[in-house]
C-alpha cells in the first residue's frame, strides 16, 4: 500500500517507486476560534513560508543514462528525459472548456519552456485556442476542431492510452475521437507518441496521426488552420508583434526583451513572413527567452506524408503551422484511412546552432509511427 502523502511514478520496468511528498498540515480551523487572530496570522504566514514559491517535480533518480520517463498524473502526463521535464502532455478533455488535447510547456534543453498557452495567457482573451503544441483543424464536415466555442465547435476527446511505456524512448498510444456538436464521432483517431533526447542541447517529441472515417464520408475542407500548430513565447516574436502589442495592451502583455527579436527559418532558406504560404520540409521558430538565452522550436514534415513537403502557415508571426489542407480539401471515403508523421524539436540556439536540417535529414530516414495499414 502506498503511504498517505506518496505519488507512485512508472518506471522503465513498468514498475513503481515511491515517492514521498510532503504535506503542510495546516491549523484545523473547527479549533481556530479559540487562537487569537495575531497568533492564527502568525502561523498562517509559517506555513506560506515553509512551502516552496515554485511547485517541485519530484527528482527520479537514478535513472539509466538516456532514459525516458512517462509518468500519468491525473489529467496530464509528464515526459521526462534524461531526468527533467520536457513536456507536459494536457488531455483531459472531460473537464469543461477542455476541446482537444495539448502539449504545454514543451522545454528547451536548458529548461525553459519555448511554448505559450494562448494568445493572452491565462485568460479567455484573443485566440486562446493557440494551446502550446497542438492537432486541429478548422473545417472538419463544416465543423471546426481549431476554435474553442460552445456553440458551434467540435472536440477531439481522449478515450484512453493502451501503452504508457518508459525506457530508451518515452511511449504513448492514445485512442482519441473527433466528436461533432450532435455527440457523434465523425474520426476515430490513434495517436502515437515518442520522447527522447537528442544529445546535450535537443529534444525530439515524434507524432503519429492515423485518422479513420468511420459510417460516412469525412471532408478535410481547405484552410490554413491546420493540421499540427506550435505557439511560441511572446518573448520570441518579431518586431512588428513586439511593438503593436505593446502600444496596444501595455501592462496586459510581457513581449521583453523589445531590442531582440526571434526568426522564423525553413528549410528551403527563407525567413520571417516569407515562409508563409512556403512548400518546406520543416519549419523553425527561435528567439530570446526571458533569461537572455536563446531556444526555439522546429516542427517537421515526414517524406512519408502525402502532400509533402507541407506548406506552412505563419499566423501573425506567433504562432507554426504544418497545413495540410493549405490548397485543397482532403477526403476520407467511409472506413479510410489518413496517416501523418511529423517531429517536434525543442532546442537551444538557433536553427542553425541547433543542427535542425541534419536532425531533419535522420528524422527523413525513420519508419513513420502511424500508417495506413
Amino acid at each position: 500500500m502506498t503511504p498517505l502523502g506518496a505519488r507512485r511514478v512508472r518506471g522503465a520496468g513498468g514498475g513503481g517507486k515511491e515517492i514521498q511528498m510532503n504535506r503542510i498540515s495546516l491549523i484545523d480551523m473547527k479549533g481556530s476560534e479559540a487562537i487569537g487572530r495575531r497568533d492564527l496570522m502568525r502561523a498562517c504566514i509559517a506555513a506560506a513560508a515553509a512551502r516552496p514559491a515554485v511547485a517541485q517535480y519530484p527528482r527520479l533518480n537514478p535513472l539509466p543514462e538516456g532514459e525516458a520517463v512517462v509518468r500519468p498524473d491525473g489529467p496530464v502526463t509528464d515526459l521526462f528525459t534524461g531526468g527533467n521535464l520536457f513536456a507536459v502532455y494536457n488531455h483531459d478533455t472531460s473537464q469543461a472548456g477542455n476541446y482537444r488535447p495539448f502539449f504545454h510547456p514543451i522545454l528547451a534543453p536548458n529548461h525553459l519552456a519555448v511554448t505559450q498557452n494562448g494568445e493572452f495567457p491565462g485568460s479567455l482573451r484573443g485566440h486562446h485556442w493557440h494551446r502550446g503544441l497542438f492537432i486541429a483543424h478548422q473545417k472538419v464536415n463544416d465543423v471546426s476542431f481549431w476554435e474553442e466555442r460552445a456553440a458551434d465547435c467540435g472536440k477531439i476527446v481522449h478515450l484512453g492510452f493502451d501503452l504508457a511505456e518508459s525506457g530508451p524512448v518515452g511511449r504513448l498510444r492514445q485512442r482519441l475521437a473527433w466528436r461533432d456538436l450532435a455527440g457523434r464521432d465523425l474520426l476515430q483517431e490513434t495517436r502515437f507518441i515518442e520522447a527522447r533526447s537528442g544529445g546535450a542541447n535537443l529534444r525530439f517529441l515524434d507524432l503519429g496521426l492515423r485518422l479513420q472515417a468511420l459510417d460516412r464520408p469525412v471532408v478535410f475542407h481547405k484552410t490554413m488552420y491546420n493540421l499540427l500548430a506550435c505557439r511560441v513565447p511572446d518573448s520570441m516574436c518579431l518586431p512588428p508583434q513586439k511593438e503593436r502589442y505593446t502600444k496596444l495592451y501595455g501592462p496586459l502583455v510581457n513581449f521583453q526583451p523589445m531590442d531582440r527579436f526571434g526568426q522564423i527559418t525553413n528549410s528551403e532558406g527563407q525567413q520571417n513572413e516569407a515562409c508563409g504560404g512556403a512548400r518546406a520540409r520543416w519549419c523553425d521558430f527561435s528567439g530570446p527567452l526571458l533569461d537572455g538565452s536563446v531556444a526555439g522550436v522546429a516542427l517537421m514534415d515526414h517524406p512519408a506524408n502525402p502532400r509533402f513537403p507541407t506548406r506552412w502557415h505563419n499566423w501573425n508571426n506567433m504562432t507554426i503551422i504544418a497545413s495540410f489542407t493549405y490548397d485543397e480539401p482532403f477526403e476520407l471515403k467511409p472506413g479510410q484511412v489518413l496517416a501523418l508523421n511529423y517531429r517536434v524539436v525543442s532546442h537551444t540556439g538557433d536553427a542553425r546552432q541547433a543542427g535542425i536540417q541534419e536532425v531533419w535529414a535522420q528524422y527523413s530516414k525513420t519508419e513513420p509511427l502511424a500508417k495506413e495499414k
